[in-house]
């Protein structure tokens, strides 16, 4: 007897249905947008799966080489044999098997590997011409007909063979013309004549498909990709140098971010009307830090991306709460945070520095730049820690890896990854020119920072030396609240670890405009310089002090005026008027901090009846309330696992009554046994199956044997033999 063949999945959905708990997640884990939304059972997660958005997300993150077999599997009809596949990408067939089951396990085809079914999205993607072919003729010519053709056309048609081999279309004028061998004068007609070539409509002729493979030589591609990814290579370099010099370039990221976030409170950014950061700004960024403005820009795009900045209500680039909580933690911490911004943000931070664009702006903004980066860092590593990087070979893995990346960016991939690894090296991922240890901190972000490089990060000090030449030196990093406010007091001269600041008038009255008494400065600099407060700048900051204030300026939104002063009087006495911070400039004159309709509407509840004025003291209607735009937010995708997402997908298949994989398989094992006992015995058996017409139907049959997912069996009472596909059905019973 021969044994049961396993039912074959009809569709996407039975394939599903056939996975258990293990290979679901392995799904979600392959294709993870598929889990967002939560699908409501499998038939809805196969949907999704074959749609076309979801499908080419799937399909851009594949190799060059499961490219190349999935587009193999896009030419042969549907559906195919592995063998076939593995023939005409010219492979073994174990090789191909492997990527095929790969495949399998991303959704994109499925079925067992003598009927391979493609996705239909797949092969919408791959359309119209698949590998270069045009669809199978309806009449092939055979090789040796080819060959005999070629002969008679000679070697004058070879470049236009040549020209439609690996693009099958070409423009003719009257393609559809009627040709004969005797009439053929041109090397297209001559094609035409002998069926070479083929009308496609009147002025489109088209390359059959086994012409264009006899010119290939059977080739499918003209370069094929490589199976085995390519090395990247490089010089090794000691280690601890290496991490020595990548913890400096972190925490020199950390002190230009600090200091670019401060100069933002004090001067003004404002976003062009068309987003980004004006050409001018970074400009004087650079020059505030000491660098160039490639690296300036990349400075406020890590800010922006750790969400440390943030536009404000007058559009001006301001910091966030987030950053109040960012610098009080330890650099470690901090730089962990920076690079999970740069690791997960949608932008090509080098790209918004480049002419035409601004920082901040549109133009940087790339889905796959968290791809590139997770795939550059990933091959780094993997290349060695300490290893002095062949960015030539670099290049070459990332396009084999990921050869679709680049799509859409408007650049080249090996720009792309150049600037990657600029970035790198300004974060402290390489360090010489060579891999470092962080790289690996990056890639396993859940995980604690091994402690000896956690140690590589300085130790803040509290402590400075002033000089008598109106300069201080900070022997090391200093405390941000202590570097804030030495910042306030001097002008800082020198980037690093530690750094040098200097004193002058201008710099001391911009403690004076924050509040600062000279006595505060002289208290404060005894208490955190190491040397006392040296003679010169004891004298600089009394001479300032007693120039400071004589001529004020000070700000108000709005003002009252009344010719009763009684009435002012009053005002300023009210309980509430201390809420709109009203005070007396000149007689018959208040000023206020509110905006006016917040000054009207505190009078009219005071029972006063006020006239609105503008600027040039004609009286208005009363302004309209102030309302605040309230945007709202998609909350995105959940921190839901491939595990969780796999069990409620499960448990809806339950809920909606369709058995799991599991039970779907005690149930086909039960069946299948329940066959083999009927067919050794020759007894009857009642089997409910899914007629052709897809209506259920119930017969007594005694099974004669179980082959290829078909049971043939004897319906006694219509005296016939009948074949069911196992698939369709459902029960069987002893009669």
């Amino acid at each position: 007897m021969t044994t049961p063949a396993q039912p074959r999945p009809r569709t996407l959905t039975e394939a599903l249905r056939w996975l258990d708990r293990d290979a679901l997640v392995d799904v979600l884990e392959l294709r993870p947008d598929l889990a967002y939304p939560l699908p409501r059972d499998l038939a809805d997660l196969s949907t999704r799966a074959g749609t076309l958005t979801s499908t080419a997300r799937a399909l851009e993150s594949l190799n060059a080489w499961q490219r190349d077999v999935c587009e193999t599997v896009a030419s042969l009809p549907d559906p195919s044999a592995l063998v076939d596949i593995a023939a005409l990408i010219g492979h073994p067939v174990e090789l191909v098997g492997q990527t095929v089951a790969d495949l399998r396990r991303r959704l994109l085809l499925w079925g067992p590997d003598d009927q391979i079914h493609l996705v239909r999205a797949v092969r919408e993607y791959f359309e119209p011409y698949p590998g270069g072919l045009a669809p199978p003729s309806p009449r092939p010519l055979s090789s040796e007909a080819i060959e005999a053709a070629l002969g008679e056309c000679g070697d004058t048609v070879r470049p236009v063979l040549e020209r439609l081999a690996w693009s099958p279309t070409g423009a003719v004028r009257n393609a559809d013309r009627s040709v004969s061998e005797q009439t053929a004068r041109s090397p297209v007609e001559q094609l035409l004549a002998r069926q070479l070539l083929r009308p496609l409509d009147s002025d489109t002729v088209v390359l059959p498909r086994e012409v264009a493979l006899h010119v290939r030589q059977e080739r499918l591609f003209a370069e094929p990709a490589s199976p085995v990814p390519p090395a990247v290579t490089g010089r090794p370099r000691n280690t601890d140098l290496v991490d020595q010099a990548a913890a400096g370039a972190a925490f020199g990221l950390l002190h230009d971010i600090d200091l670019a976030t401060q100069s933002m409170e004090s001067t003004p950014h404002r976003l062009l009307r068309t987003g980004g950061l004006s050409t001018r700004d970074i400009t004087v960024l650079a020059r505030n830090l000491g660098t160039d403005a490639a690296h300036a820009g990349f400075v406020v795009e890590c800010a922006a991306a750790a969400r440390l900045v943030a536009p404000g209500t007058n559009l001006s680039l301001l910091p966030t709460p987030e950053y109040d909580r960012w610098v009080n933690r330890d650099g470690a911490s901090r730089w962990q945070s920076l690079v999970e911004g740069w690791a997960g943000t949608p932008r090509y931070f080098s790209r918004s520095t480049e002419p035409g664009a601004h920082v901040l702006g549109s133009e940087a903004d790339s889905a796959t730049a968290p791809a590139l980066r997770e795939q550059v860092v990933r091959l780094a590593v993997e290349a060695g820690i300490g290893v002095s990087i062949d960015l030539d070979s670099l290049i070459t893995a990332v396009s084999w890896h990921r050869p679709r990346l680049a799509r859409g960016a408007g650049v080249e991939l090996s720009t792309l990854v150049e600037w990657t690894w600029r970035e790198a090296a300004w974060l402290g991922l390489t360090g010489l020119a060579a891999v470092s240890s962080y790289a690996e901190v990056m890639l396993a972000r859940h995980e604690p920072m091994p402690a000896r490089l956690v140690e590589l990060f300085p130790d803040p000090v509290d402590r400075i030396i002033v000089q008598s030449d109106l300069t201080a030196v900070a022997p090391g990093p200093l405390r941000h609240a202590i570097a804030s406010e030495l910042r306030l007091l001097a002008d800082q001269e020198s980037r690093g670890g530690g750094g040098v600041y200097r004193f002058s008038a201008a710099s001391l009255r911009r403690g004076f405009d924050a509040g600062w008494s000279s006595a505060e400065m002289h208290a404060w600099l005894e208490q955190h310089s190491t040397t006392g407060v040296p003679q010169p700048l004891a004298y600089l900051i009394d001479d300032v002090a007693r120039q400071y204030g004589s001529i004020r300026v000070g700000s108000a939104m709005s003002y009252l005026r009344a010719d009763d002063e009684t009435q002012l009087a009053a005002l300023l006495a009210h309980p509430d008027a201390g809420l709109l911070a009203l005070r007396p400039v000149a007689p018959g004159l208040l000023v206020s901090s509110a905006d006016p309709y917040e000054v009207v509407t505190f009078l009219r509840g005071l029972g006063h009846t006020p006239a609105v004025e503008d600027s040039s003291g004609r009286t208005l209607s009363t302004p309209p309330q102030l309302r605040a735009t309230v945007t709202r937010r998609d909350p995105g995708p959940g921190s839901i696992t491939a595990g969780e997402a796999a069990d409620a997908i499960l448990a809806g298949e339950q809920r909606s009554g369709r058995p799991t994989a599991a039970e779907t398989q005690t149930a086909t094992d039960t069946t299948l046994r329940t066959l083999e006992l009927a067919t050794q015995a020759a007894e009857t058996v009642r089997v409910a199956y899914v007629g052709p017409d897809g209506r259920p139907a119930e017969r007594e049959l005694t099974p004669l044997d179980v082959a290829s997912g078909v049971m043939r069996a004897v319906d006694r009472q219509a005296a016939q033999v009948v074949n069911i596909p196992l698939a369709r059905i459902s029960e069987v019973h002893p009669t």
